[in-house]
């Protein structure tokens, strides 16, 4: 069995192309994607990209059934949970900053937190949903409905939802729960006192010139060029909800494929991130669930990507990445699809 920790630090260029690297075909790539064989009522987009460019795109059916508008390259798809991935690394700025440790306790930066609990929980636990600490958000929200339209910060819903006894030893276990997510999105606040989104538009998107990511939430910009999102398209029968603002830092991000491959390689690839940094974003903390911080490494025929996958009422999202060379897939739905049937069309892309 391959030892995933070990696969990310045995000397991994990050941010270099290997010389002995096999230089991809785009046409084999353009091939794969317009082989991918689609479902009745498909609503999406595929893309290819190298060093930040994209090589060959495919945008299927409607952004608005409705309406008769369909998708463009303007058109923006929600991220699901692979908004997680963008507040990683803007955390990792703030480490870099010195504003932030992934090695200290959570109490450092929320001092109100319980403290016995707090103490033992690391910011790279939360990052790496390691910590423990219960999510008793989740289990709320099924009998509070109106949790899903309060205008409460992720500081109030940490306060008052973040004081669970922990459930296993922080680093023991691995639990995806919200909660962890709430946490991220106060202590960013907290330090840098600002809204969620206004840090990562600073530290993040601005940078990587994403001028077409935003979230979608209560008092942010609107966003007209987002996708409508449906679990039936014949006929069309919507799928879609509106998003609070305290699960900004794991679900609520949305963008349009260009600045998904903006992001995959100004992180990856770029300036954006120190080597140690992007290290630190790719090292596997949970072999089982092949978890790092904020997202996923996948390993296909032994090369390695970053694999950032989300969803979110009928959007689907994955943004894949080689580590040794910059190469992006992105694949994006609005049809309620299988989280896993994405997975398997960018893995034959890949693989071609």
């Amino acid at each position: 069995m391959i030892d995933r920790r070990m696969l990310m630090v045995s000397g991994l260029a990050f941010g270099a192309t290997s010389a002995l690297a096999v230089k991809p075909s785009s046409a084999a790539k353009r091939a794969a994607i317009e082989a991918v064989q689609l479902p009745s009522g498909f609503n999406g987009s595929f893309a290819y990209a190298r060093g930040g460019k994209i090589e060959h795109a495919r945008y299927v059916g409607m952004a608005d059934v409705e309406a008769g508008k369909a998708i463009s390259p303007d058109t923006q798809f929600k991220w699901g949970s692979a908004s997680k991935w963008l507040a990683s690394a803007t955390v990792l700025r703030l480490v870099e900053q010195k504003r932030l440790s992934l090695d200290a306790p959570i109490t450092a930066y929320l001092p109100d937190f319980r403290r016995d609990t707090g103490e033992q929980v690391l910011l790279k636990h939360v990052l790496s949903n390691t910590s423990g600490i219960p999510d008793l958000l989740t289990r709320q929200l099924a009998k509070e409905p109106a949790l899903r339209t309060t205008d409460a910060s992720a500081a109030t819903m940490v306060a008052r939802f973040g004081d669970g006894d922990l459930s296993f030893v922080p680093g023991k276990g691995w639990d995806y729960g919200a909660i962890n997510w709430a946490i991220v999105a106060a202590i960013i606040e907290r330090v840098t006192g600002e809204t969620f989104p206004q840090s990562v538009a600073k530290l993040v998107l601005r940078p990587l010139s994403m001028t077409a990511t935003g979230f979608v939430q209560p008092g942010q910009p609107p966003m007209p060029n987002l996708a409508a999102a449906y679990g039936s398209s014949m006929p069309p029968v919507r799928k879609m909800a509106p998003n609070p603002s305290f699960i900004a830092a794991s679900g609520n991000t949305a963008s349009t494929v260009r600045d998904a491959v903006r992001a995959a390689h100004g992180i990856f690839h770029d300036s954006l991130l120190s080597a140690a940094s992007r290290r630190d974003l790719t090292t596997i903390q949970w072999p089982e669930e092949d978890y790092a911080l904020g997202g996923r490494v996948h390993s296909i025929d032994g090369n390695v990507w970053a694999w950032e996958t989300g969803k979110v009422q009928g959007y689907r999202a994955l943004i894949s990445h080689r580590l040794d060379r910059s190469e992006t897939i992105v694949i994006f739905n609005t049809t309620d699809l299988a989280q896993s049937q994405l997975s398997t069309w960018a893995e034959a892309i890949a693989r071609a």
